[in-house]
């Protein structure tokens, strides 16, 4: 690859003005790139971070609180457009607590900390040529804000977006604009040099900066942190947080064994094969925070001597030029974090913080949560938590996944979540004022949620007693609640239309083009002026034929004044027509004149341009599931793909010596495998792609082999046997110390069950389902626990089959304490209610009644016995009888 892209990049930075700190720092990384750096940190080379210093323990004199304070500045990286939540706009714009902006709680918190402590504390913003005048619009309202002699802003350098093929300078005539990219929040360094900034600050005695997100309202500038970092002399601080299982995914500090220095490996830097040992938080127990401490002076000389090069790891980035569309060209941005600069600074050091000042708000989910009841602001606009306990978990569907969505469905505000410990929204419900969410909460279905409602109240005790499950046993809803809580949904891609049929449209789909695409004939007859008709109701009008036009035609004469043109359905109406007489009220003339029977008012017969669709107007909302008629108007509407939630695959394979493929001859002791032919029609079924791994044995080498090999290309993992105490149980063997969890459920048929993780390449998490191996049990599992969770991922509702209500034709008979999911025939009643006939074999063993089967009959767990009669409830598995 030539430097052909660098010097066209370089050259494009110069003409935008941009200085030669911010050029060598560009072309530093775009070496790297083209010579393929990865800028990966193996575990290998590193060691857990493990003594670090905690902010509880710091102690601090008011007074070295105060002396620390009046030479630090704030300092928040504001050049988000906060495009992962559907805005165009700064993030810090948004409006998150109490009609506030997160620029107008920063700002308010640094005027708190002046007044308490008696300082200066500047504030500035790290803007983005995108955020600018809109942020310091919002901060204009508060006029003791700005520090004499300081900005309130700097202005992020930028750097040209790269095609991935030949990295040269991509071109965007649509919007320009759309060409330049922020080089990562790494850049601040760089910034704060060729801004003048970092100079202005020193000069008004300003010596240390605090560094975080604007968009983490837990970031306030700590005096206690200030003055620890100033009593050791230290160049640099980082923030961590103790590190949960919800954390994994995030970066962390260790020690480079190489020369023992703090370094940062995020996401991007893992190492393949390394996965494992990344997510493992009881290794690596903390996480960065991304709130920096820095000693300006030891910058300046460190930006000195490296001529502004700080040589950071590069992060390689891939993109749509234009983020809001999917379908737009592929380009790469190059990029550094801010935090990786604790590699630089000889001597920095961590300290562990409360979780308190972590609290970004990257999604929608995060969102409801800091503008509900949970959270308050202080006296000092400190967001503290109104209650005791975890925040409550919250996951949105996707059609709350972007600002303009989210509110739209939230119109009276968000519901109270002081009580709630976790809500889960499928569908797109319109929530009405003063909505209560208590305990777990589950909306599936809902078209509105009233006033005044409360959601996920305990019912209120029943008169009889409950019999309940053993306390070894898990209940299925409480099992079902341990999958589903696991399962992120499918990641999203653009799918051709052929292949998109059962997916859920992950984001707003718009018209490229107006329906019609231009005015056409909706009838076989002449495009007329309708005035040249005037009488023709009385007696015929004779026109003259001036041409044809046919579907397709693009025609290039004019219709004047007692002028037709022969027309087709569906063609191009011509210049200088405003009505279609149809054909069988004139003599169907083709040359010469035609004569006209009927009188026509203008635009008559004729469908007018977008008359159907706008061009620009949203065809298809996120959360719409595709189907034949949703294919047909994205087509029509120029569209050849869709961005859906990922269909997921599936990998089946079945564990026991005996097991022999379809087909195949039988020896002593050996039966077909059917198992796996079941799941994976019932995969497919669901609305997953499916494959059939031929059978393990019962080694638990061999098992573990062939899962290493599968979950390079599955999404989930299906087994079934090998599950329960036998002594050639190999699932339950192999991967009890893989983490999987196996227990035992309260129902009958399916009572032994396995459940985990399995780690992938680039630690992709990996659902794998333990079944048990008799047919019936298999089969009931895939339906209650598999077929939820595959919906799950793909974002389909409702998730769960629905229970329906139908009268037993013959007793049956349940175990105390455990879930009967029996299997019946189910039809229809000359009243047209669901009649359930129980087949004559309810072992977990008989596949021919299986098969006869069409519905699963539910009886509780707290009942014994069933009548003729009575009402059950059924899950219908074909269509509805």
């Amino acid at each position: 690859m030539s430097d052909q892209g660098l010097h066209a990049s370089v050259a494009l930075m110069r003409e935008r003005g941009l200085g030669p700190e911010a050029i060598r720092v560009f072309e530093h990384y775009y070496e790297q790139l083209q010579a393929g750096a990865q800028g990966t940190i193996p575990e290998e080379s590193i060691e857990p971070l493990r003594e670090v210093q905690t902010l509880r323990e710091v102690r601090v004199s008011d007074e070295e609180a105060r002396a620390a304070l009046s030479k630090t500045a704030v300092i928040k990286l504001n050049g988000g457009l906060g495009t992962g939540m559907g805005m165009t706009g700064a993030k810090s714009a948004l409006e998150v607590k109490d009609g506030l902006t997160f620029l107008d709680i920063i700002a308010l918190q640094v005027l708190a900390l002046r007044e308490q402590w008696g300082v200066e504390l500047p504030l500035v913003l790290m803007n983005s040529f995108r955020t600018s005048d809109e942020s310091l619009k919002i901060l204009s309202k508060y006029s003791d804000l700005p520090v004499e002699g300081l900005p309130l802003d700097f202005i992020q350098n930028a750097e040209p977006k790269l095609r991935p093929d030949d990295l040269m300078p991509v071109k965007w005539p649509d919007d320009p604009e759309l060409e330049w990219c922020p080089p990562g929040h790494g850049d601040i360094y760089v910034s704060l040099v060729t801004s003048g900034v970092l100079d202005a600050l020193l000069e008004k005695g300003i010596r240390y900066a605090f560094l975080s997100n604007s968009d983490n309202l837990g970031a306030t500038c700590d005096p206690d942190v200030a003055a620890w970092m100033v009593e050791r002399g230290l160049p640099y601080v980082a923030e961590v947080c103790k590190r949960t299982k919800s954390d994994r995914k995030g970066g962390h500090l260790a020690v480079r064994r190489c020369d023992g220095r703090i370094v940062l490996r995020d996401t991007a830097q893992v190492a393949e094969g390394d996965e494992r040992h990344f997510r493992d938080v009881k290794r690596h127990n903390t996480f960065n925070a991304n709130n920096v401490w820095i000693d300006l002076e030891v910058l300046r000389e460190r930006m000195t001597a490296k001529e502004g090069v700080l040589g950071l790891p590069i992060i390689v980035n891939r993109k749509n030029v234009d983020p809001a569309d999917p379908t737009s060209p592929e380009v790469i941005q190059m990029e550094s974090a801010m935090g990786t600069a604790i590699e630089v600074f000889e001597g920095s050091e961590a300290i562990l913080v409360p979780r308190t000042r972590f609290r970004p708000v990257k999604t929608t989910n995060d969102l409801l949560v800091i503008r509900s009841d949970f959270f308050s602001l202080d006296e000092s606009y400190h967001v503290v938590a109104a209650v005791d306990g975890p925040e409550p978990f919250v996951d949105l569907d996707s059609a709350y996944r972007f600002v303009p969505g989210f509110e739209k469905r939230f119109p009276k505000g968000v519901p109270s979540m002081r009580d709630c410990t976790s809500l889960r929204v499928i569908g797109d419900p319109v929530f009405g004022r003063n909505v209560r969410c208590v305990g777990d909460v589950l909306i599936d279905g809902y078209r509105r949620v009233l006033d005044d409602a409360v959601l996920g109240e305990l019912p209120a005790p029943t008169a009889e007693p409950v019999t309940t499950p053993r306390r070894d046993l898990r209940t299925v809803d409480e099992h079902l609640k341990v999958i589903l809580s696991t399962l992120d949904p499918a990641p999203t891609e653009s799918t051709p239309l052929t292949e998109a049929l059962g997916l859920v449209v992950a984001r707003d789909v718009r018209a490229k083009v107006n329906l019609p695409h231009f005015d056409n004939s909706s009838m076989d007859g002449y495009a007329v002026q309708a005035a040249s008709l005037d009488g023709a109701d009385d007696s015929p009008v004779r026109l003259r034929v001036v041409g044809e036009v046919a579907a397709g035609d693009d025609p290039s004469f004019s219709v004047g004044p007692g002028e037709a043109a022969r027309i087709m359905t569906g063609a191009r109406i011509p210049e200088g027509a405003d009505a279609v007489i149809a054909v069988e009220d004139t003599d169907g003339s083709a040359t010469g004149e035609v004569e006209c029977r009927s009188s026509v008012s203008p635009g008559r017969y004729i469908r007018p341009l977008g008359e159907d669709v706008a061009s620009g107007s949203v065809v298809v909302s996120a959360g719409e599931v595709v189907g034949p008629r949703t294919i047909a108007l994205l087509a029509a509407c120029g569209h050849a793909e869709v961005e859906v939630h990922r269909r997921p695959h599936v990998v089946v394979l079945s564990t026991g010596a005996e097991l022999v493929e379809p087909g195949k001859p039988l020896r002593p002791g050996q039966i077909h495998d059917s198992n796996s032919s079941m799941l994976w029609a019932a995969a497919v079924g669901a609305g997953a792609s499916a494959e059939i791994r031929s059978s393990v044995g019962d080694s638990d080498d061999e098992l573990l082999e062939v899962l290493d090999d599968v979950v390079a290309r599955a999404d989930v993992v299906i087994t079934s046997g090998g599950v329960s105490m036998g002594a050639y149980d190999v699932v339950k063997s192999a991967l009890r110390g893989e983490g999987i969890d196996f227990v035992r459920v309260a129902m009958q048929p399916g009572k032994p069950q396995g459940f985990g993780l399995l780690t992938g390449p680039g630690g992709r998490r990996v659902p794998i389902f333990a079944l048990p191996g008799n047919p019936v049990s298999s089969f009931v599992s895939f339906e209650v626990f598999v077929r939820p969770a595959l919906r799950r991922l793909m974002r389909l509702t409702p998730e769960k089959r629905r229970l329906l209500p139908a009268t037993l034709i013959s007793g049956v008979e349940s175990f105390a304490g455990r879930r009967q999911f029996g299997r019946a025939v189910v039809s229809r009643s000359a009243e047209g209610t669901l009649v359930a006939v129980p087949v004559a074999g309810q072992g977990s063993h008989f596949v021919a009644d299986l098969a006869r089967a069409n519905a699963l009959f539910v009886v509780p767990e707290e009942v014994t016995e069933l009548v003729a009669g009575e009402v059950v409830d059924v899950l219908v598995l074909d269509k509805e009888a």
